[in-house]
């Protein structure tokens, strides 16, 4: 999410919030989270409905001198195991003030992996955006990151910085409340461009690297998780946001750009162990190598007793087991 400007520390941001304020309404209801694409197969699995952007923009956010919350938060599912590619993160579902991820490196602005680096990623997200800074370089887009890893302090300091520039009801929209974002996590990345328009320019979504983010990040296992559009902002509950992108694997990019939805809501319905979703734009994309996509099962006539065929099981990546002694960072 948003870039991290020297922020400044919250104690000066809490004489312009209300203790404990509401907030308006964004976006439309949100259906169950067994969603699927138009023309597939039926979910087999009950998956609960996720809260609905709307509903959770109702609640209020809850301010002290130490600590900003919003009312009725959870700890979000896989946190504490390897499963951080699928943990949503949203206004509802929230890490905990003490998560660090355990495999942390330093990477520079211009995505090397460096003792040098400035920021700090985990080591498969770190390397992953290294070889897609060089794949972009050949197409002559010269990336630069902006903002990566943020510990809970760091995000507590931002967000009451874009609290005391636009307000409460403006901030939340854009910038998470600290232990909601997904700069916790380690995986996520603001990338802007080294020598094309600037990330805080109106035109930067349509810029060349922006487009070629939106048309190849997925490749080296990045999705951008919030992207443009009325019904997009309804389901990811943050306005749109070119430059945010997070990493999830290659395999998890793939089916999420190939769904067509936007990751909270695919994520929402992959960590409670619903079917996978195949949309129907998914020859548009290029699968991993040795990925199998799954099919789904044909509709029997009505005349016929339904004949229950083999699934193929789609193959899956090994995920690297997270280091266990944690880097700490600055």
């Amino acid at each position: 999410m948003n870039r991290a400007h020297h922020p400044r520390p919250l104690m000066r941001a809490l004489p312009l919030l209300a203790l404990i304020l509401g907030a308006s309404a964004l976006g439309a209801a949100l259906p169950g989270g067994g969603v699927v694409a138009a023309g597939v197969a039926p979910q087999t699995v009950a998956v609960p409905p996720i809260t609905a952007c709307s509903e959770i923009n109702k609640r209020k956010i809850i301010i002290t001198r130490t600590s900003i919350g919003i009312q009725g938060a959870v700890t979000t599912k896989g946190w504490r195991t390897s499963q951080w590619a699928t943990s949503v993160l949203d206004p509802m579902y929230r890490l905990s003030s003490s998560y660090k991820p355990t495999d942390l490196v330093r990477i520079t602005w211009r995505g090397k992996v460096s003792p040098k680096g400035g920021y700090w990623l985990k080591r498969e997200a770190a390397d992953a955006l290294s070889a897609m800074f060089i794949e972009a370089k050949v197409s002559n887009i010269s990336l630069k990151i902006l903002s990566a890893y943020r510990s809970y302090a760091t995000q507590r300091a931002t967000f009451a910085k874009w609290v005391a520039l636009s307000g409460l009801q403006q901030a939340r929209k854009y910038s998470a409340v600290p232990g909601h974002s997904e700069h916790q996590l380690g995986t996520t990345v603001d990338l802007g461009s080294l020598t094309g328009v600037a990330w805080s320019n109106p035109k930067f979504p349509t810029s060349p690297t922006a487009l070629w983010l939106e048309a190849n990040a997925y490749k080296f296992g990045f999705v951008r998780s919030y992207p443009a559009g009325s019904a997009n902002v309804a389901l990811s509950c943050y306005g749109a946001e070119a430059w945010h992108w997070r990493y999830v694997g290659k395999d998890l990019a793939y089916e999420i750009v190939c769904s067509a939805q936007v990751p909270r809501i695919f994520l929402w319905n992959r960590q409670n162990g619903g079917d996978r979703v195949i949309g129907p734009a998914c020859d548009s994309f290029t699968p991993p190598e040795g990925y199998v996509l799954p099919s789904p099962s044909p509709t029997p006539p009505a005349s016929e007793a339904p004949t229950p065929s083999p699934t193929e099981s789609p193959t899956e990546s090994p995920t690297e087991s997270p280091t266990e002694t944690p880097v700490t960072p600055p």
